[in-house]
């Protein structure tokens, strides 16, 4: 049996941005930019290809959008009741209903859901943008089939296709093609082995090459406490607020973080999306930080976890790197929801009568060497 498709298709300008290509609303005012470039060549390919799919799966600001222009849309009669008519899948956690004709909601387990949909004997299901609704998917290895449609505008601001921070997705190119207007179309499917090649190695950096740039560079290297935090289930909270609901409460969320780290005498390094990095100059800090912040957002009715580490990172102008942030990074990946989980080296160096340490037990963390003892840290 073959199955359904699952295809990601989207308008996207060259900087990644998917955000309002036609006249729904642009935080910046920078709409219509797909509509703007497009030609008659173009708009025949898009026609054709919800002509061919067999129904079609939205982000729930995606679907709003729709559901408010195409019942009434006035240019291609054609294409507007093909799409009226065309079976929509809504992807939402927040909406009862969903009304517009031919229209089925997804809630609950919404990734199960779409899994037991591409079961069906054959079929195209066709997203899209809805990149919310995307990065779930990306998570769940759902995609199929990727057909993005590139067009030749530098945006400078909006939202992307494919947020920061998420794992790396390699890519198998099947096809190209160049539209007159300078869109370009690029179809891929999901290569789930890694690629490599000769240029690796040939490439590869000496230890000598290493120590060259580094002392070029002068970068500046120091003990340090490294905090990493996220936000649990960020892709169904924002899947359940829209994206501009979403925005804006990742938007307090960053105020509040830097808040938080300020009063501990932290450095705010960044935000990673839908969480943040810090440092400080003692364990003890980044700990009693981690837990204030922690009710801080559960306040926000979010959940929070976080990975604290001490080594040594190198200070750059904007930034921090080295091996105590990667390890710090690859340690979050182990934390449940509401665990603040630390590393022995933490431990060896915290004071305070009111802090508890559980051993959680030794685990590898990827791609750093050996074995790490971890611990759920608590405050009483």
């Amino acid at each position: 049996m073959v199955g359904v498709k699952l295809i990601v298709t989207a308008f996207m300008t060259l900087d990644g941005v998917v955000e309002a290509p036609g006249f729904d609303e642009h935080r910046d005012g920078k709409n219509a930019w797909a509509l703007r470039v497009q030609d008659e060549e173009d708009a025949r390919y898009n026609r054709e290809q919800v002509f061919t799919a067999d129904a079609l799966l939205l982000g729930r600001k995606t679907y709003e959008i729709w559901a408010a222009f195409w019942p009434t849309a006035t240019g291609d009669e054609e294409l507007a009741r093909r799409v009226n008519e065309i079976p929509k899948y809504v992807v939402s956690t927040s909406m009862r209903s969903a009304d517009w004709n031919n229209s089925t909601l997804i809630s609950g387990d919404v990734f199960g859901r779409i899994a037991r949909l591409k079961e069906d004997p054959d079929g195209d299901l066709v997203v899209y943008g809805s990149p919310t609704l995307v990065d779930g998917l990306l998570q769940h290895e759902l995609v199929d089939e990727y057909r993005l449609l590139v067009y030749p505008t530098i945006l400078g601001s909006g939202t992307h296709m494919f947020r920061d921070g998420i794992d790396t997705h390699h890519l198998r190119l099947l096809g190209t093609r160049t539209f007159p207007s300078g869109v370009v179309l690029l179809t891929y499917q999901p290569e789930w082995e890694v690629p490599t090649s000769r240029y690796v190695e040939e490439y590869a950096w000496s230890q000598d090459q290493v120590r060259s740039f580094r002392a070029a560079q002068d970068v500046d290297r120091v003990l340090a406490t490294v905090l990493f935090t996220d936000l649990v289930d960020s892709t169904g909270r924002a899947l359940e607020l829209g994206d501009r609901d979403w925005r804006r409460l990742i938007d307090r969320h960053d105020e509040l973080a830097r808040s938080a780290v300020e009063r501990w005498s932290g450095r705010f390094i960044k935000s990673t999306g839908d969480g943040m990095l810090a440092t400080f100059d003692a364990p003890t800090k980044a700990l009693r930080c981690a837990f204030e912040f922690r009710d801080t957002v559960t306040r926000l009715r979010l959940g929070m976890r976080a990975a604290i580490h001490t080594g040594e990172i190198e200070l750059r102008e904007r930034d921090v790197g080295g091996i105590a942030v990667h390890i710090a990074a690859r340690l979050l990946e182990t934390a449940r929801p509401q665990q603040v989980v630390v590393t022995g080296t933490v431990l060896d160096l915290t004071s305070g009568a009111d802090l508890g340490f559980e051993r959680q037990g030794s685990v590898s963390l990827r791609g750093i060497p050996g074995q790490w003892e971890l611990y759920e840290a608590s405050i009483r």
